[in-house]
Formats: structure tokens, sequence, C-alpha cells
């Protein structure tokens, strides 16, 4: 989580976690990487193995979560397993923003 980060001048990141992290939208992938909750969406950045940055915003719907399951719109993110980072914290602020 020391790398930067591209985030919008008035985005500020809520907590963060890096871990195996399975987003499903239609089709599963699975990384190793950082995972962002920021005020305006949920910003994945993976640099192992493959070199990915995907961004969930907030604009369509978020909904409760199951377990490790984080909800927005149509895609799912599920964390598997945290290496660094608070899982329970993350997930409390999440659902502040529901």
């Amino acid at each position: 989580m020391n790398r930067k980060n591209n985030l919008q001048p008035d985005e500020h990141v809520l907590s963060a976690l890096t871990g195996l992290l399975e987003i499903f939208d239609g089709v599963q992938n699975i990384y190793f990487g950082d995972l962002f909750l920021t005020d305006k969406r949920l910003y994945v950045v993976s640099t192992k193995l493959i070199n990915v940055e995907k961004s969930f915003w907030f604009k369509g719907e978020i909904r409760d979560i199951e377990h490790s399951t984080l909800i927005v719109g149509e895609h799912r993110i599920a964390v598997r397993w945290a290496y660094n980072g608070n899982l329970l914290n993350f997930i409390q602020t999440f659902q502040k923003l529901v």
C-alpha cells in the first residue's frame, strides 16, 4: 500500500487492505493487490503478475455485505484473505457509506 494512488483532488482514502481479492461483474477475476475504500469508490490496484487498476464508483446501487463481500451495483468484491490492513474496520467503514 505504499505506491502512489490515482486519486481525484477531492477524493480521500477512508480505509485500505492488501490481500487476495475476487471480483465478479459477469466475469470472475482474482487479484492479489490493494483495495482502497475512498469517499467515492472502491479502487483495486494489483501489481503482482499483472498490472491492473479498477474503479467501482459509488454512482450505482450499494447494498449490504455478506461476510467479506462488498457489493457496488453489479460488482461484487470478495476479500478472501487480507495480508495487511484491518478487514473488520474496512467493512464497517464501507457500511457507513451505504
